[in-house]
């Protein structure tokens, strides 16, 4: 995943979402519930850690929910001294009265099918919320960056990572939030949401020449597209 082909210093970004739960096996939304992953869930957060073992880590930020901590836990058992961050504002949508039931209340394909139902997180605050702590993580990360690659896996949810993609690139689907701030690479395919053991990346290859403004990226002062998607889900499973 990374290398060390800029002198100057690259930051790469790394998403994984949680495994199963049994909420995935029901159809049922979870959005904001506090759920466990069952037994398989545990195997594939140990076969996502085997994927990343010997891949350089300097950081985690993840979401809080007992499913994302589950899930990064075998990655930490190997590097006891990684530093890690919980952040509420990498939850997945906040779908209120909607939890709990099925996938079929709603339109899965339609990103704002949900809006106006009762206690539901707007799909564009949604958005702006991923926005705002990408921006934060960036932030944080990339004045850190002098002369080697800085390594950061972010763990959110599947509905957060296909979203904040989208927004980076401007898709039809995830409009109105930026302009085009994302190239795609060949390894990159567009996907609902991703499966447990994908690694999803991108790639900053100037983040020192990024506008930061008070600890966050401004993203009003972003020039071109300096977001590479390198990773992104399973070419079988492209929309």
């Amino acid at each position: 995943m990374s290398s060390t082909t800029n002198t100057n210093g690259e930051l790469h970004l790394l998403f994984i979402r949680h495994g199963e739960t049994q909420d995935n096996i029901d159809r049922v939304l979870q959005g904001h519930r506090d759920t466990e992953l069952t037994e398989k869930g545990h195997k594939e957060a140990k076969v996502l850690a085997q994927k990343l073992q010997g891949q350089q880590i300097d950081v985690i930020y993840h979401s809080p929910l007992k499913r994302m901590i589950q899930t990064i836990q075998p990655i930490i058992d190997g590097r006891p001294d990684l530093p890690k961050h919980a952040d509420a504002d990498l939850k997945g949508q906040l779908l209120g009265e909607l939890e709990g039931g099925s996938y079929d209340s709603i339109d899965m394909g339609n990103p704002r099918s949900a809006d106006g139902g009762p206690g539901v997180e707007l799909f564009d605050d949604f958005v702006k919320r991923l926005k705002r702590v990408f921006a934060r993580i960036i932030g944080a990360e990339a004045p850190k960056i002098d002369g080697e690659d800085r390594v950061v896996v972010i763990a959110t949810h599947g509905v957060g990572i296909t979203s904040l993609f989208k927004a980076l690139e401007s898709s039809p689907s995830c409009d109105g939030f930026n302009p085009k701030l994302a190239m795609r690479g060949p390894k990159a395919f567009e996907v609902r949401w991703t499966d447990s053991d994908d690694i999803a990346e991108i790639v900053v290859a100037s983040p020192r020449a990024f506008p930061i403004k008070n600890g966050s990226l401004d993203w009003s002062s972003i020039e071109g597209q300096p977001f590479l998607i390198e990773y992104w889900g399973k070419e079988e499973k492209a929309l």
